[in-house]
C-alpha cells in the first residue's frame, strides 16, 4: 500500500529542554521510536514528509500559547537526532492540522499515497487534529503509541482513545512493526 510517515512537530521548542513548550523528559523515548521508525521507513523508500510549526512572530496562535516555533528561529528547527535528509519533504504549517492552509492533500494525491503514518508532539493537538482531517479526507491512518507523547499525559491518552474509537484510526505500538512492513 503507498504509505506516507508524517513526523508531526518534533521541533526543539517542543522536544528540546530549553525549548518554550518542552512537553517533558518522556519525549526522549519518542525521539528514539521515531529515529528507528525513520530508518525503517527509508529503507522501504517510504515518502517522509516533516510537519513542522513555522510561526510568524505575530501569529494569532500565540493568544493560546506562548510564543514558539518561530520562522527561522532555533525552536522552528527540527530537533538534532531526527534532522531530515535529502528527499523528505519539509512542509511548514501554521494551524494544528498539517492539512489545513497547505499542500499536504496534494502532495499526497500527485504520489498515490492512501495510507499515512503518524508520530510526534502534540498528540492531543497537532497529531489529533492531523488524523482528523486525514480521515475526513478518506486517508486510512495509523499512530504508533510510543511515537507521540504530549506535555498533558492525560490529554494524550484522551487523544489516543479518540483517535483509536471515533476516527477509526490504527492506534498500535511499535512492537506490531512487522505488519506494518
Amino acid at each position: 500500500m503507498p504509505r506516507a510517515f508524517l513526523v508531526i512537530d518534533m521541533l526543539n521548542d517542543f522536544v528540546h529542554p530549553d525549548g518554550v513548550l518542552f512537553v517533558g523528559h518522556q519525549v526522549q523515548g519518542v525521539i528514539a521510536t521515531i529515529g528507528e521508525l525513520l530508518e525503517e521507513r527509508r529503507k522501504q523508500k517510504d515518502l517522509i514528509v516533516y510537519v513542522c510549526d513555522a510561526h510568524r512572530r505575530d501569529d494569532a496562535e500565540f493568544r493560546l500559547f506562548p510564543p514558539h516555533c518561530v520562522e527561522g528561529t532555533w525552536g522552528a528547527q527540527v530537533v538534532a537526532d531526527l534532522a531530515p535528509q535529502e528527499g523528505d519533504f519539509v512542509l511548514p504549517k501554521t494551524k494544528f492540522s498539517a492539512f489545513l492552509g497547505t499542500p499536504l492533500d496534494l502532495i499526497l494525491r500527485e504520489k498515490n499515497i492512501t495510507h499515512l503514518e503518524l508520530v510526534g508532539v502534540c498528540t492531543n493537538i497537532c497529531v489529533l487534529y492531523t488524523c482528523a482531517f486525514a480521515r475526513m479526507l478518506h486517508y486510512e491512518v495509523t499512530v504508533f503509541r510510543e511515537g507521540v507523547t504530549s506535555f498533558d499525559l492525560g490529554a494524550h491518552e484522551w487523544a489516543l482513545r479518540e483517535m483509536e474509537n471515533t476516527l477509526r484510526a490504527e492506534v498500535r505500538s511499535c512492537g506490531k512493526l512487522s505488519r506494518a512492513q
